[in-house]
């Protein structure tokens, strides 16, 4: 059985609502219009978190990020949001989709995604093809602070033997989360964080296989998702920590796994221009 992994991203920001206003049931809705469920939620006084069954969706009081894997269309929670908040209460919306591993299979593609953003939002398109292939559409003000995510890391082809027995043995969730150490985020210099202890996890392990994790401390996220599928083992971690604080624990994960390659992608919203580097 194959699984598609690589994600698919939609980030908004708003003005002039409280998306903490909103009830979860809006956000339900929200996950089922692309053709995912809510698993479970944690939450603090910044940011609420929702695992869902295919990647995961976090709520700021002013921005929201929803990450689908799988068969999902996450253009139509795009189209959604723009239905229900209207255009001039978004002041940022980026679609992103990382090349699918099997194109052929998914519901649309980019370029037929874009046609439907595009009917709303004036937007601007950037590709790539080289190392790593991916496409991103960009609508509106792009600031200082108007995008949370610092880096994502995608690594490829795990041959690890967790990751092997994986594939055949699904762990309960206690015995990966255990494995991931996702606590390196607070390892000196950074042991001395007084958020450290607020640092909530909210994680789940599919059956027959797969594994997510949501974390968020303050309004920083970290989330993680693990396709250990033979055709196509993934894992994908995607943060708003800062990347020198997240090398110890991508260190750790690639010693874990041992992947045949990993890409990471960094973002950048100074200068009112969105730089995007990956290596």
């Amino acid at each position: 059985m194959f699984y598609e992994g690589t994600e698919k991203r939609l980030v908004i920001n708003t003005k002039g609502l409280n998306l903490f206003d909103f009830e979860d049931e809006f956000w339900i809705k929200l996950v089922a219009h692309c053709g995912a469920e809510v698993l479970s939620s944690i939450r603090n006084s910044q940011v609420k978190a929702y695992l869902l069954s295919e990647s995961s969706l976090f709520v700021w009081k002013n921005k929201l990020i929803l990450i689908t894997c799988g068969n999902t269309q996450l253009v139509k929670a795009a189209l959604f949001i723009q239905q229900q908040f209207t255009k001039q209460h978004i002041s940022t919306l980026i679609f992103q989709r990382h090349q699918a591993l099997k194109p052929q299979l998914q519901r649309s593609n980019f370029k037929q995604d874009t046609l439907l953003l595009e009917k709303q939002f004036n937007g601007q398109n950037m590709h790539w093809r080289d190392g790593y292939q991916g496409d991103l559409f960009v609508f509106g003000e792009v600031s200082s602070g108007s995008i949370i995510t610092q880096s994502i890391y995608m690594l490829h082809g795990l041959n690890s033997e967790l990751a092997k027995t994986l594939q055949t043995n699904p762990l309960d969730k206690q015995t990966i989360l255990a494995a991931l150490k996702i606590r390196l985020l607070f390892e000196p210099p950074f042991k001395e964080d007084p958020l450290r202890e607020n640092l909530l996890i909210d994680h789940y392990s599919f059956s027959p296989k797969g594994y997510s994790l949501n974390a968020i401390c303050g309004e920083d996220y970290i989330t993680l998702h693990l396709t250990p599928e033979k055709m196509s083992t993934y894992l994908s971690i995607e943060t708003s920590f800062a990347k020198e604080r997240c090398i110890d624990l991508i260190n750790h994960l690639q010693q874990l796994f041992l992947p045949n390659e990993t890409k990471s992608m960094h973002f950048n919203s100074l200068a009112q221009q969105l730089t995007i580097s990956i290596v």
